[in-house]
C-alpha cells in the first residue's frame, strides 16, 4: 500500500513540475515578445559615419585575406601529404630489392627524394609565411580612401 501511495505522490509531483515548466516557458515567451515589441518601437539610427564604413571595409578585407591564406595553406598541406604518401610508397619499395646493388640504388633514391621533399616543404612554408606577413602588413598600413 505504501508503494501505491509513493507512485501516486510521484505522479502528482511530476504533474506539478510539468505545470511549473509550462508556466516558465510561457513566461519566457511572453517576455521575449514584450522585448521584441519594445525594441521595434525604439528608433535606432543607422551608423553612417565614415569610421564605421572604414571598419566594415577593413573587416571585409581581413576576412578575404585570411580566407585566401587558409586556402593556400590547405593546398600546401595537400601537396605535403601527397609527397608523404609517395615517400612511404618509395620506402616500402626499398624493401623489395632483390640484390644489394638495387637496395643501395633504391635507398639512395629514397634519401634524395626525401631531402628534395623536405627542401620543397621548407621553401613553401617560408614563402607562405612571407606572403601572409606581406598581406597583413599591406592590409594594416594601406591608406583608406
Amino acid at each position: 500500500m505504501a508503494a501505491a501511495e509513493t507512485l501516486a505522490g510521484s505522479k502528482v509531483l511530476d504533474d506539478v513540475f510539468q505545470n511549473i515548466r509550462r508556466a516558465a516557458e510561457s513566461n519566457l515567451k511572453m517576455h521575449q515578445e514584450v522585448f521584441h515589441q519594445w525594441t521595434h518601437m525604439w528608433p535606432f539610427p543607422a551608423p553612417q559615419s565614415m569610421w564605421f564604413d572604414k571598419a566594415r571595409d577593413f573587416q571585409k578585407q581581413w576576412a578575404t585575406t585570411v580566407t585566401d591564406l587558409v586556402r593556400k595553406h590547405r593546398d600546401i598541406m595537400d601537396k605535403q601529404y601527397q609527397a608523404a604518401i609517395e615517400s612511404l610508397d618509395a620506402a616500402l619499395r626499398v624493401a623489395e630489392a632483390t640484390s644489394p646493388e638495387e637496395y643501395r640504388r633504391r635507398t639512395e633514391q629514397l634519401c634524395r627524394k626525401s631531402l628534395d621533399c623536405l627542401r620543397e616543404i621548407s621553401e613553401n612554408q617560408l614563402s607562405e609565411f612571407q606572403d601572409a606577413v606581406l598581406k597583413c602588413t599591406e592590409l594594416v598600413t594601406k591608406p583608406r580612401a
